[in-house]
């Protein structure tokens, strides 16, 4: 045996060795290609995604998230255990291209002089790459087979890409060890040096077969490895980092040109875009958006995990038409982004839920019944109730709120809202906020019968014809009265007038009440007299908290207002949804726990005196909860607490 560490040629000869990897790589290059060549066509072909901007921040994202496996890590076992394999992987690469310089140069040398401090460093970083990477993978073998956790589905392609893995890290230690046992002034990384004793009791023909057996092993391991590639989940090793890359910086969904566009919407998943089928083939099947779905939690038909695997296969298959999902299961989605919070490669579920919604209303002509009045009066009536556009600023009557004055503007235009505006429990909150506004000294004043719903429950509702006209009303009113300044109680109209209204063309500085008496608070304008006794927990408003990622300032306002503040362990950004939002308020909730209840649950593992909210849907979903259960618990906006303090 030559003393060559990178010569296998126990099998073969200089001649045939480069000859015979050579075919075998084409073949997998061939399969490889046959495979994915399809996939590049379809987003090719897709329609267009503006996912070329703000090129810093995208970088910096990736390296934090796809990098540096940041989600990951909010999972600590498993999260260490593919962070491991995905670093160990990334330097493995070098240790990959060694062995297929071996093959298609078995004369050539590759190895670096004994003592050389570069090969000295080399070898320990690859050594203990391959270590963590054995460890990992026996890890994952332990989780799916003894630990079994409920969101992993076990299945025979899972286990084999994990053996395929495991068997290049123990082809690499192997072949490092039967050299050193051959060659006594051979070197090479500390594995190979602890194993070599053992192998030196074999006779050099066993050592040099051996030898032979880890290069091919190692070798044809990776070739099957990049064939089964874009044929399963894993997929997601080539998809991942840039899925990542081009994911959505603007927290808006894709307005539809009515003008130009030939059809609205989507039906079949061929309809999506670019970046929406690069999602589709990204899923790792990790059931992480599983686990935090408010709707699969609570028994309703979505999965998204599920919704995510039909589309793909639809998008892979000949059909190039006709839904593959149920009505229901589209109706289930509340929109509250917990599973995109929760996707570890940034898969992004709601455009697809709005545009699949966008194909059943616009196109077909198909949506739960309770939207019919619903639409009309948003549509006549500019709110979802029906209540006629004259009586929105009743509430204000007795109250002597000015109303905006082009020639004499106030400071702020509080936007109050449909829910604000017209609900019973509603007005309440509003009637705190103007109290509080007013105590501060803060000049403000409302459209009054001039304000129109933003649209929100229309758009998450499918309904994009209707919102695009509601909106584009609304930004008009803004822009002809002069407004920059707005403050809302309602997350979702935070959502909409912020990160919606700019494609209208009113560029508004929106911000949430939470965070003007956060301000009000730091700047002593607002008195911090005795605080409330009780004990209060916080819920997190999904379209204030996930959607717009506003957690410390309604925080901030309860420790000013109450001397205990409790958190669950399903907040900030794992908190659930209180069942609202997409629309879905509106709808009757048959299948199933109501997702209201649900929460109420786990907020009230605190014994709380006072569930403490920022939005006025949450005080409306969880009062009927808690009026059903019959519980002693009060449900309070901050802005009603705040506003008994002052």
């Amino acid at each position: 045996m030559t003393s060559n560490l990178n010569r296998a040629l126990e099998w073969t000869s200089p001649e045939t060795q480069p000859l015979l990897l050579g075919i075998l790589c084409f073949i997998a290059l061939t399969l490889f290609s046959m495979a994915i060549w399809p996939k590049l066509q379809l987003l090719k072909n897709a329609r267009a995604a503006k996912r070329f901007d703000r090129i810093f921040e995208r970088i910096t994202l990736t390296l934090k998230v796809a990098f540096g496996q940041s989600k990951l890590m909010q999972e600590k076992g498993a999260g260490w255990m593919h962070a491991l394999i995905f670093w160990g992987f990334l330097i493995l690469l070098f240790r990959a291209a060694e062995f297929f310089l071996i093959g298609f140069f078995p004369e050539t040398d590759f190895s670096f002089p004994a003592g050389n401090a570069l090969f000295v460093a080399y070898a320990w970083v690859k050594d203990v790459a391959v270590f963590l990477v054995g460890l990992a993978v026996f890890f994952a073998l332990y989780r799916r087979l003894v630990l079994k956790p409920q969101r992993l589905t076990l299945s025979k392609e899972g286990l084999l890409i994990l053996l395929l893995i495991l068997a290049i890290m123990v082809s690499d230690v192997l072949f490092d060890s039967t050299f050193l046992a051959l060659n006594s002034e051979g070197h090479s990384g500390p594995l190979g040096m602890v194993l070599t004793p053992a192998f030196e009791m074999l006779s050099d023909n066993i050592l040099g077969n051996l030898h032979s057996l880890a290069y091919w092993l190692h070798t044809s391991s990776i070739l099957f490895f990049l064939i089964l590639l874009p044929r399963s989940k894993h997929f997601h090793i080539l998809t991942s980092i840039p899925n990542v890359f081009f994911s959505n910086l603007s927290n808006s969904l894709s307005r539809i040109d009515f003008e130009k566009e030939e059809s609205f919407g989507v039906i079949s998943s061929k309809q999506f875009n670019w970046k929406q089928m690069l999602d589709l083939h990204t899923c790792t099947q990790c059931g992480r958006c599983d686990r935090a779905c408010p709707a699969w939690a609570t028994d309703k038909p979505l999965s998204p995990q599920q919704l995510t695997t039909d589309l793909r296969d639809q998008l892979n298959s000949n059909n190039t038409t006709g839904s593959v999902i149920d009505d229901e299961v589209l109706w289930s989605c509340t929109t509250c982004g917990a599973c995109e919070a929760a996707c570890p490669v940034m898969i992004e579920y709601v455009d697809k839920v709005i545009d699949l919604r966008r194909g059943l209303v616009l196109t077909e002509d198909r949506y739960p019944k309770e939207f019919k009045s619903a639409f009309q009066s948003l549509e006549i009536q500019s709110n979802p109730w029906g209540f006629t556009k004259s009586s929105r600023s009743d509430w204000a009557k007795d109250l002597g709120v000015p109303i905006w004055d082009k020639n004499n503007p106030t400071e702020y235009l509080y936007f109050v809202g449909c829910n604000g505006s017209f609900d019973a429990r509603g007005k309440k909150i509003t009637e705190s906020v103007v109290q509080t506004l007013r105590d501060a000294g803060i000049e403000f004043s409302i459209l009054g019968n001039d304000e129109g719903c933003t649209g929100d429950p229309a758009r998450r509702a499918g309904n994009e014809y209707l919102f695009d006209m509601l909106a584009s009303t609304n930004a008009e009113t803004f822009k002809e009265k002069g407004i920059r300044k707005v403050v809302t109680h309602c997350p979702h109209c935070l959502n909409s007038l912020k990160n919606e209204y700019p494609e209208f063309g009113a560029n508004l500085e929106v911000i949430h009440h939470s965070e003007l008496l956060q301000k009000l608070i730091e700047e002593g304008k607002i008195s911090q007299k005795q605080k409330a006794k009780e004990n209060v927990v916080f819920h997190d408003s999904c379209y204030l908290g996930r959607h717009n990622e506003i957690y410390d300032a309604p925080r901030e306002v309860l420790n000013a207002s109450a001397n205990s503040v409790k958190e669950v362990e399903q907040s900030r950004e794992t908190g659930t949804c209180c069942g609202a939002g997409g629309a879905r308020f509106l709808l009757e909730e048959n299948t199933g726990t109501r997702m209201s209840h649900h929460r109420l649950d786990e907020l009230m593992v605190t014994k709380p005196d006072t569930i403490a909210v920022s939005c006025p849907f949450c005080v409306l979903m969880l009062e009927d909860a808690v009026k059903t259960k019959n519980l002693n618990v009060q449900v309070k906006d901050i802005g009603e607490m705040i506003a008994k303090k002052t």
